[in-house]
């Protein structure tokens, strides 16, 4: 019984795969499941079936909207039920910080492209007669929502996948191992002994993938936690509904309580209740066992929970829920990240497909499968690549704290510009003693201690005080006027920044150069250059954008995002092997190398008190690298600037942090030098309109649109997305990245608020702050090309408050590069 692709696992996603994969071509598809197939026993079976239409992430929400136009579509699975019950979901809000919140998500949701309503108490109450709208401040109606029966799902996914004579389910089949051969995959094994000869092995356990995937070595950071469900004994309110009738199973939509992690849905004339709100009950996937429910837990749900129950729907007020007929702690999983896990492994024909809920299921199996068969996705894959975890996030004891921690917080409030909360302190920069000294508030970037702003600038708040607005509540939240400072004093001086966060990918050796050509859309530079340049997919869309610096014939070093480096590197790698180039070295240099960003204009005073370099213009042009001294440090200086200014980024082992920070800091002492932030470092970048990858661009974009398609040059020969990108050459652009200014000086943004043209939305808010030196706020976002002039005059809207804006100049601050040259 050999198949061409082996899928472990028949919940939603390896159903939907299955499914996908016939979709686009493929034949032989096994799907294997260690139960039944259709009632299986992983989270799939157990689920209360709601299929929620939207969140603040965009990814999610684009998944969510995906699954429910496919889910709508497949029909009943028996005549028993109603599979697909487009019934709606309304979050509602106990608190007025939680109304506020919907009104972001609101917003966003009109970004998205999907309907939603915001309601009052009694509106909300109207909607769901047994809600008690005194209880409440008010809700969003989201009406694409919907509630599915959700084995039912799974069976008429099934049906549609094996519709095609492509697919095959066997059920009551556990996979023990995974073969490997020549660095391919060759076969399963059953816990039988049966050996499956196979090319590809899509592992969609889910709660149960982290134990396959440390067989074949790929990490799979998730844990699966238990949450309570309850079917509640009849209510009077829902008498009327006759349980022989199945469509009146579910006739109002499910509501959420956010605050108090609790939601509720129809089920005829009772309820089902469920609760996240107890203590994490985490389950290692390892000692699962084969089940994905396990006994209630009385105590966990007779409190809090109970009584917030009753306070919101008053029927069930004096029930016993100790005498519901139904009752379990069902589990689901949840990564370390709170996103699914998906794509390929290090071993040629390995993929993983995890940590996924049934909202999302249809279309993480919709990406999988496409990435599968063509090698790329329709949808960008950032923040779900399976490839996109740090060492760290991989070690059992972060993967336990982290999992239970999103547990506790997962309908928890946060603010775009919030740090992770716990754990904290896991990766330090090796300048922390001097942050620390300077009165650093920290933030995190991909697990590092790095300073938002330092509050020992107050002695020059002053100095500035007029030219930075003030801010209260939500939008000063993670803010301070600190980063103003630290802004303008860059700006008409000289700033000392932390780069810690910047990776370091080598490739180097023979063939260095034609593998850094092909991945490369700009011309890669000579030795002793730099060339700022693009990854393409094959659509042409924006894989990444990067530095690359030439420091030998055959050696180059890629600069990128410390968030970013695990997927960079595994994908240059992925590059190399799959083109044949196995003599190239590529070596991550990121956790031996630290950096410093000395940028302003007295930058080349304050350096040449420290090196014996010459700094001159002819002597060392912009966009140029060399090894410098820098006290008694070597560094590779390279004379580039995110914030815009004359500078050199300075690259030297960890060992010189201290003394070369030191150094620096005693030589611009005379020249006023200031130690600037994350803030500071974002509101630079974005009035010199420098992109920012994963808000400003990424795969959904093309370098066109992005207005980065001067990096991409069509008559260099072969790379990497190069025919997409000579079709889109030639071609009127539907979009483009735009730079829009608010009228109002105190307007507000953070990303993702709609751009409206009267009553239609036309774009949403990419990247957003205050640019200090031209005393605006910015908003950066795609426009259609007719849009796309300056002047045009938009709104945006935050917090349902419609702010006047119109389309600026890009970029704000020194467009003629002036400065950069100087």
């Amino acid at each position: 019984m050999d198949a061409r692709v082996v899928i472990i696992g028949s919940g939603i996603v390896g159903s939907s795969t299955a499914y996908h994969l016939a979709q686009l071509g493929w034949r032989d598809i096994l799907v294997i499941d260690q139960g039944d197939p259709v009632e299986n026993d992983g989270s799939t079976s157990h689920a209360p079936g709601g299929i929620v239409g939207l969140s603040s992430n965009k990814t999610l929400t684009q998944y969510a909207q995906y699954g429910l136009g496919l889910y709508r579509s497949l029909g009943d699975y028996q005549s028993d039920r109603i599979t697909f019950n487009p019934v709606g979901t309304m979050e509602i809000a106990v608190s007025q910080v939680r109304f506020d919140d919907l009104c972001r998500l609101q917003g966003a949701g009109t970004s998205y492209g999907v309907e939603s309503h915001l309601l009052s108490p009694a509106e909300s109450g109207e909607v769901l007669p047994y809600l008690d709208p005194a209880a409440i401040e008010g809700s969003l109606l989201v009406p694409t929502s919907s509630i599915v029966c959700s084995p039912h799902l799974n069976g008429a996914m099934q049906v549609a996948a094996a519709g095609s004579g492509a697919v095959r389910f066997i059920g009551d089949t556990k996979v023990v191992d995974i073969e490997i051969a020549n660095g391919r995959i060759a076969a399963v094994v059953t816990e039988g002994g049966e050996r499956i000869a196979c090319e590809q092995v899509l592992i969609a356990t889910n709660i149960w993938g982290p134990v396959l995937g440390d067989l074949v070595g790929v990490p799979v950071p998730l844990m699966a936690l238990e949450h309570q469900y309850l079917i509640s004994t009849p209510l009077e309110v829902l008498a009327r509904f006759d349980r022989t009738k199945k469509e009146d199973e579910i006739v109002y939509p499910s509501f959420r309580d956010l605050d108090t992690t609790l939601y509720a849905r129809q089920v005829w004339d009772s309820l089902g209740l469920g609760s996240y709100r107890h203590t994490p009950r985490p389950v290692d996937p390892h000692t699962l066992g084969k089940t994905a429910t396990h006994e209630f837990t009385p105590g966990d749900f007779l409190g809090p929970a109970w009584e917030q129950l009753q306070r919101l729907v008053p029927p069930l007020r004096g029930l016993d829920p100790l005498s519901f007929p139904h009752r379990i702690n069902g589990m689901f999983a949840f990564s370390v990240d709170g996103m699914p896990i998906i794509g390929p492994g290090a071993t040629e024909g390995l993929w993983v497909a995890a940590a996924s809920w049934l909202t999302h299921g249809a279309g993480v199996a919709k990406t999988v499968a496409e990435w599968m068969v063509t090698g790329d996705t329709e949808w960008d894959v950032r923040q779900v690549n399976v490839a996109r975890f740090h060492g760290y996030q991989t070690t059992p004891r972060y993967i336990r704290t982290v999992c239970a921690k999103n547990y506790a917080e997962v309908y928890d409030l946060v603010h775009p510009r919030q740090p992770m909360t716990r754990p904290r302190n896991i990766r330090l920069s090796p300048f922390a003693a001097r942050h620390d000294a300077l009165g650093a508030v920290y933030t995190t970037f991909a697990g590092l201690e790095l300073p938002n702003w330092f509050e020992s600038n107050g002695n020059r708040l002053d100095e500035f005080s007029d030219r930075i607005p003030t801010r209260e509540g939500w939008e000063a939240t993670f803010w301070s006027r600190l980063q103003g400072v630290e802004h303008l004093a860059t700006r008409e001086g000289v700033g000392l920044f932390d780069l810690t966060g910047l990776s370091i990918i080598e490739v180097a050796g023979v063939g260095a150069a034609t593998l850094v050509d092909l991945l490369c859309s700009n011309r890669i530079p000579n030795e002793g250059k730099v060339v700022y340049t693009t990854w393409l997919n094959d659509a042409g869309g924006v894989r990444r954008d990067l530095t690359v610096a030439r420091l030998e014939t055959d050696r180059f070093w890629f600069f990128v995002g410390e968030g970013t480096r695990p997927q960079d590197l595994a994908w240059v790698r992925r590059v190399a092997r799959q083109s044949g180039m196995s003599e190239v070295s590529i070596t991550d240099l990121s956790d031996s190398l630290t950096a410093l960003g000395v940028w302003g204009p007295a930058a080349r005073t304050v350096l040449s008190r420290v090196t014996t370099a010459a700094l001159d213009n002819e002597a060392f042009p912009y966009f140029t690298c060399q090894w410098i001294d820098v006290g008694y440090a070597p560094a590779l200086a390279v004379r580039i600037s995110y914030a815009g200014e004359l500078g050199w980024e300075l690259h030297f082992p960890n060992e010189f942090a201290l003394p070369v920070w030191d150094a620096l800091w005693e030589a611009g002492k005379e020249s006023s030098l200031v130690a600037g932030g994350m803030g500071a470092f974002d509101s630079l970048r974005l009035e010199k309109g420098y992109r920012g990858w994963g808000t400003d661009v990424h795969t959904d974009y093309n370098a066109f649109q992005a207005g980065l398609g001067w990096t991409v040059k069509l008559d260099k020969g072969e790379f990497m997305g190069a025919e997409a990108a000579r079709r889109q050459a030639t071609q009127p652009l539907s979009q483009k990245l735009c730079c829009l200014t608010m009228e109002e000086r105190s307007g507000m943004a953070f990303g993702y608020e709609p751009i409206m043209s009267g009553d239609a939305c036309v774009g949403h808010v990419t990247s957003a702050n205050f640019g200090y030196s031209v005393g605006k706020f910015m908003v950066y976002g795609y426009l259609p090309a007719e849009l796309a002039v300056e002047g045009t005059r938009l709104e945006v809207v935050y917090m349902v408050r419609r702010q006047p804006a119109a389309v600026d100049a890009d970029p704000l601050f020194d467009p003629k590069m002036e400065r950069l040259r100087s």
